[in-house]
């Protein structure tokens, strides 16, 4: 066995340990018969190790591809096996100093290996960044199949790394070609671009459990220039169910094909404690249970983006997006679906308040998502989640100026003037462009509520608060906090005695 190695092991000669553990030891070593090249020296040290160095041989013996390592020997009872040395950094570390376009190079080539092992029935099981390495070609070489799936193997418990095992693997379900590999480029691909995995978590063993309840933050969150078509295609192969996956290798190389012209996704600032709970609310409704999760706070201070956002994760993790405001339309949905259905109410209506509470009660497959202006403590009583955006800091702030390419040295006052609210900061920059560069107001970025004001103004040009808010519908605070994102734009502003209300010149 392999504890009591003393400078020879087989026909070679041990130089340097490159790594060790309680099952194997890897060595650097030569052949004792005068041949220079050295190889790599896995040692097992159990016989658990020694059973995963035969599958290992067996995977490597299939036949060769650019992308596997080189087998020289194996021993015959598999204490050990020598393979080519492989000069190469792992792919995480490569990828920081590399630009988007070479990492989505070798990820191809990733994609390439596993067509061929998948081609032979073989499951990797185990991709992470110690088990992918970029050599000084740029060549990507995907190593140690210690893990691996061969045709027959029946499912033995849990085998993988934590982080980066698809959830079926965590469940201890049989590993399926290839949607559990392809679950392990998600979570690499992450990785590299993001600078973190999918899930990070103080506990490791948090990490057991993690992928099962909940979902990653989006890439655009971390890496705010990734573009559109690249933050979908991780957020996809990172779903949980393999059936929500792509379903082969063409279609992620496909997408990835997109990638180079899509334009960037747009910006994620902000709101992770708030975007956090609603990912696991989505969870918790795709796999049978109700929600109801009332957001709430005032006009432009990010609702409709949180809501839009669980939309589009609920509809990712197989959840029937029911539309209709009609409430006994959506409880008929609810109830003949065969899938989960995820359904945007407004929170003020007495109606959907009704249904969210018979969602509760009864335990319906529903995700009900109440766009509300303040808590409905009704409903928050019988068990339903209750989330208000909050502001942007001053960080985030200085963070999307940038972005959007305006001054950053006045982020901090507009961070100010507007209180943190995104869609006030986001009136801010747009008219500063206007300013700088003569550019056209463009109203179409503006919500509803704001062009009602705006119409409302237009023949007057001016109307005291009492008399707009008569006009608009809105009471006198909900007007003002609907008029706080024309503010921004500088697209209306106070008289001077403050009582009233002006449209601007040319607006």
């Amino acid at each position: 066995m392999a504890e009591k190695v003393h400078g020879k092991v087989g026909p070679y000669q041990l130089l340097r340990l490159l790594a060790t553990g309680s099952q194997s030891q890897v060595w650097l070593a030569s052949p004792l018969t005068g041949d220079d090249a050295e190889v790599v020296l896995k040692v097992a040290r159990t016989e658990g190790h020694r059973k995963a160095l035969q599958r290992e041989t067996k995977v490597l013996r299939l036949g060769s591809h650019p992308g596997l390592p080189v087998l020289h020997k194996a021993a015959d009872d598999y204490g050990w096996i020598a393979m080519a040395r492989i000069e190469g950094s792992q792919i995480d570390q490569w990828s920081q100093v590399q630009d988007l376009e070479k990492v989505l190079d070798v990820t191809h080539q990733l994609l390439d290996v596993l067509t061929y092992l998948h081609g032979h029935g073989v499951v990797h099981g185990d991709i992470k960044p110690s088990n992918v390495l970029i050599d000084k070609d740029g060549q990507l070489r995907l190593i140690d199949m210690g893990i691996a799936t061969l045709p027959g193997d029946a499912p033995s418990g849990f085998k993988g790394t934590l982080g980066y095992a698809a959830p079926e693997l965590l469940k201890g379900d049989a590993p399926s070609i290839p949607t559990t590999d392809l679950y392990g480029v998600g979570a690499l691909l992450y990785t590299c671009i993001c600078g973190r995995p999918p899930f990070v978590a103080p506990d490791p063993a948090a990490l057991t459990y993690l992928p099962l309840v909940s979902l990653p933050a989006p890439p655009a969150a971390l890496y705010p220039d990734i573009p559109a078509a690249l933050n979908h295609l991780l957020l996809s192969l990172l779903s949980r169910s393999p059936k929500h996956r792509p379903d082969s290798i063409a279609e992620v190389k496909a997408s990835l094909h997109k990638v180079p012209s899509s334009p960037p996704a747009k910006p994620i600032l902000g709101m992770f404690e708030e975007r956090d709970a609603l990912r696991k609310a989505v969870v918790g409704a795709a796999d049978g249970e109700p929600r109801v999760v009332v957001v709430y706070g005032p006009p432009g201070s990010g609702r409709r983006t949180l809501i839009s956002e669980a939309v589009e994760f609920a509809r990712r993790e197989g959840l029937r997006y029911h539309k209709s405001s009609d409430i006994r339309q959506t409880l008929a949905a609810i109830k003949s679906e065969g899938a989960p259905t995820v359904a945007v109410l407004r929170g003020s209506s007495k109606n959907a308040q009704k249904l969210s509470l018979l969602i509760l009660r009864d335990g319906l497959k529903a995700l009900i998502l109440l766009h509300a202006d303040r808590p409905i403590q009704s409903i928050v009583a019988k068990g339903a989640i209750t989330l208000t955006p909050s502001p942007l800091s001053a960080v985030e702030a200085r963070r999307l100026t940038r972005m959007m390419n305006a001054d950053e040295d006045l982020s901090l006052d507009w961070w100010r003037e507007v209180l943190g609210l995104p869609i006030g900061l986001l009136g801010k920059i747009r008219a500063w462009h206007r300013k700088e560069n003569g550019e056209p107001i463009d109203l179409k970025v503006l919500p509803k509520s704001a062009l009602k004001i705006l119409d409302a103004l237009r023949k007057p040009n001016s109307l005291p608060v009492p008399k707009l808010a008569s006009a608009t519908g809105f009471n006198e605070n909900e007007l003002l906090d609907h008029c706080e994102v024309l503010f921004a734009e500088a697209l209306i502003e106070a008289t001077e005695d403050g009582n009233a209300i002006r449209i601007l010149e040319g607006v």
